[in-house]
């Protein structure tokens, strides 16, 4: 009796069983994508060092150049790191993937007191959250933007759309990235 019941618990376990549900008819919980996210943050940026490091040139992104710096594991790009230079400021944007899908991008904008002074006066910072190709969560400072407004589906195509040509860039022998803008 008591060997039938063991082996009645190990099948049940071995079988991917989570748990007696009450009136939710087998529904697993779902994790908030954005606390996903951040997990794969963390643990990207806590592997960086192990990662083989790329540095590329950008032309035509910004008014005075830029360079990315790619970090790959084995061949898949986990983090990019984009310094766009202008006359009056710089921005930086972090991009971060997992399995192949773009997650996060964290975007910094720096402006200068003067042209080409380098003392920034102003600094803005915004967070991008995508989940399966969609713009899930937009923070502009501490403050959400509402997932209806109309800048979403255009902020949503140009990261997804330079994330992949920075990554395509960075994948490439050109030690140079142009922008097809």
């Amino acid at each position: 009796m008591k060997l039938k019941m063991i082996i009645a618990i190990l099948v049940v376990l071995g079988s991917g069983f989570t748990g007696v549900t009450t009136g939710h008819a087998g529904k697993v919980p779902q994790t908030d994508p954005v606390e996903t996210i951040r997990q794969h943050f963390a643990s990207i940026n806590k592997n960086v060092p192990l990662y083989r490091r790329v540095k590329k040139n950008l032309a035509g992104f910004s008014g005075e150049g830029g360079e990315l710096v790619a970090y790959f594991h084995g061949p898949s790009v986990m983090k990019m790191v984009a310094t766009f230079f202008g006359e009056t400021g710089k921005a930086v944007e972090e991009y971060y993937f997992w399995n192949g899908k773009l997650i996060f991008v964290f975007s910094t904008d720096n402006r200068y007191d003067k042209p080409l002074s380098g003392k920034v006066v102003k600094k803005t910072e915004s967070r991008f959250y995508f989940k399966d190709d969609k713009l899930v969560r937009w923070l502009e400072g501490e403050k959400e933007v509402a997932s209806d407004s109309p800048d979403y589906p255009g902020k949503q195509a140009d990261y997804l759309k330079t994330a992949k040509q920075l990554s395509d860039g960075a994948n490439s022998k050109n030690p140079t990235i142009e922008s097809d803008q």
